[in-house]
């Protein structure tokens, strides 16, 4: 057992924290000392969240023509995928996406919509509308990305019943241009600082394995820790034909383990969700999420593309002698 390993993780589990320079230590680790790693990872999500998973469902609202340039992503205008494209969609495709949501056993359903933002949009009332009414009912939380918002879109959220926000921050405010350059590091920041203010929770997380490097990662844990998000995706590049990411090179099951690992570490008692490119990147290691520190998935499809079977992942919980909330 790498002692080292040890000290930091007692210290994590006794509410000290941990520096910069120790997470930067943790993200070096190979070789046989990655299980130790996971080892206390496993035990400080253990000491936050005992054995219970949170599983949170989405539905893609409002699908492609967006007019950013985030290089991973399917939705860009800018980019020829094949995706198919789709205006905001009526209410009772919400409610269908809630009720699958509860089948499901998800804790949540976010309501996504493509594009930099709704502000001042019919579209921006009308999910304001469906979530007043879908949040009565009982068993499941509504949240929503949907891009920047002001401070008059966020008190309309929280009076509409929305608990939580997504906006990613994606990597670090270094790199950032490297993934986006069609809006500002700063906008997104601002988003969450306005959400925040409001009352509304904040997910906010980033993608992984798009030439960043360890300081990159660092650097976006640390300030999502600054803000004091509330849960934190973490997303793995599966590269799309059409766009500028499709060449990238994937990170290996044991890299995305330490990632998620070294997250747990450094946020001991937030919700670490495990989204996008689990499925293709992980493998056969996917269970090891949970081990490596994660309390949280998506379950079922994603936005552009095909999740597990949610009964292939409620098994999966289920053998890893996990449950989830019922």
């Amino acid at each position: 057992m790498n002692t080292k390993i040890e000290k930091i993780a007692n210290r994590v589990l006794q509410g000290k924290g941990i520096s910069y320079k120790e997470a930067h230590y943790l993200m070096g680790i190979n070789g046989n000392e990655i299980y130790d790693l996971l080892y206390w990872a496993n035990h400080i999500r253990y000491n936050s969240f005992k054995n219970v998973i949170s599983l949170c469902s989405i539905k893609s609202a409002k699908q492609g023509r967006c007019s950013e340039d985030c290089r991973f992503c399917s939705q860009s205008s800018r980019y020829q995928t094949e995706i198919s494209r789709f205006p905001l969609v009526e209410k009772e495709k919400i409610s269908g996406a809630v009720e699958r949501g509860k089948e499901y056993k998800s804790n949540c359903v976010g309501v996504v919509t493509s594009g930099y933002s709704l502000g001042g949009s019919v579209d921006f009332d009308k999910i304001c509308d469906y979530v007043y009414e879908l949040s009565k009912e009982e068993g499941i939380s509504i949240h929503t990305s949907i891009g920047t918002i002001t401070s008059e879109m966020a008190k309309k959220l929280v009076s509409s019943g929305v608990e939580m926000i997504n906006h990613n921050l994606e990597t670090s405010e270094r790199y950032y241009p490297n993934i986006c350059t069609t809006h500002l590091y700063k906008e997104r920041v601002k988003t969450i600082e306005i959400a925040k203010k409001a009352g509304l929770k904040v997910c906010s997380g980033g993608i992984f394995g798009v030439g960043e490097s360890v300081e990159d990662r660092l650097d976006l844990a640390f300030r999502l820790k600054t803000l004091d998000v509330d849960a934190i995706p973490l997303n793995f590049l599966s590269p799309i034909k059409g766009t500028p990411f499709s060449l990238e090179k994937a990170l290996s099951p044991m890299d995305i383990l330490k990632i998620i690992a070294v997250f747990r570490y450094i946020f001991p008692d937030k919700e670490l969700k495990i989204a996008g490119g689990r499925e293709e990147n992980l493998r056969d290691l996917q269970s090891w999420m949970f081990y490596a520190g994660a309390n949280s998935t998506i379950i079922g499809d994603y936005l552009t593309t095909k999740g597990k079977s949610p009964d292939d992942d409620l098994q999966m919980i289920k053998d890893f002698d996990l449950t989830y909330e019922d």
